[in-house]
């Protein structure tokens, strides 16, 4: 776990639970904390700041996070930035269209390297899986994945989901992803027309080597709705 010890937006270390890997050139972080967005604290500041234990590196490339937010019962989803600014302190953008909200999820999804690197690339082998939708349908499903011994990024594209009428679900069997590994994250999806709070999205979960995509009361798509698509960075 990421050792964190000081915060500078009102959250409590002890309230902060982030997985992490790294060497002299990889940080990888995997874990979610909720923003109050009416705390004092976080009103003041910009950018949010985690103190953390020595980090591998000094300085970092800019990298992302995943965000979610509930507004007037509508499930939204966007990115901001993340990096490293020194030995001991991770910079997280704050998401200004979120604040009405109240509060927000910064999904840490995210791997970050140093600024400054060289040396010899390494590349991962992509794995492609061939998966088994056992509820719901998914056109056009894609998933593949990058594993290494510590950490795997995962990814899913689909056309179209088509929700199990029970369960309100589509479930999809992996296979060859190791069973130990578990993950909750967005589904994103656009319905064509911009809107500045970002993406809507499905919640998902991935346990035992199962996704299970979720409707979770959204309402139906518009006939114009884009790709489905995630992209998870699990340390294992």
């Amino acid at each position: 776990m990421l050792t964190i010890t000081a915060t500078d937006f009102g959250l409590a270390p002890s309230d902060i639970q982030i997985k992490d890997y790294s060497n002299a050139n990889l940080l990888v972080l995997d874990g979610e904390f909720t923003v109050d967005t009416t705390a004092e604290e976080y009103s003041g500041i910009r950018p949010m700041k985690l103190t953390v234990a020595d980090l591998p590196f000094s300085k970092s490339r800019i990298g992302t996070a995943l965000v979610t937010v509930l507004s007037d019962g509508i499930k939204y989803a966007t990115i901001t930035k993340v990096w490293v600014k020194d030995k001991n302190t991770i910079c997280i953008g704050k998401i200004l269209p979120y604040n009405s909200a109240g509060s927000y999820k910064v999904r840490f999804n995210t791997v970050l390297i140093p600024e400054k690197i060289t040396g010899e690339v390494v590349l991962s082998q992509r794995i492609n899986h061939t998966p088994n939708v056992t509820k719901g349908e998914a056109a056009e499903l894609e998933i593949f994945s990058v594993q290494s011994a510590d950490w795997l990024i995962l990814t899913l594209k689909a056309t179209s989901l088509t929700f199990d009428t029970d369960s309100q679900t589509v479930e999809i069997s992996v296979p060859d992803l190791p069973e130990n590994v578990s993950s909750s994250f967005p589904v994103l999806y656009n319905e064509g027309l911009w809107v500045d709070l970002g993406s809507k999205y499905y919640p998902a979960t991935l346990e035992n080597g199962t996704i299970v995509i979720s409707k979770d009361g959204n309402a139906d798509e518009a006939s114009n709705t884009g790709k489905k698509f995630t992209r998870i960075v699990i340390v294992r």
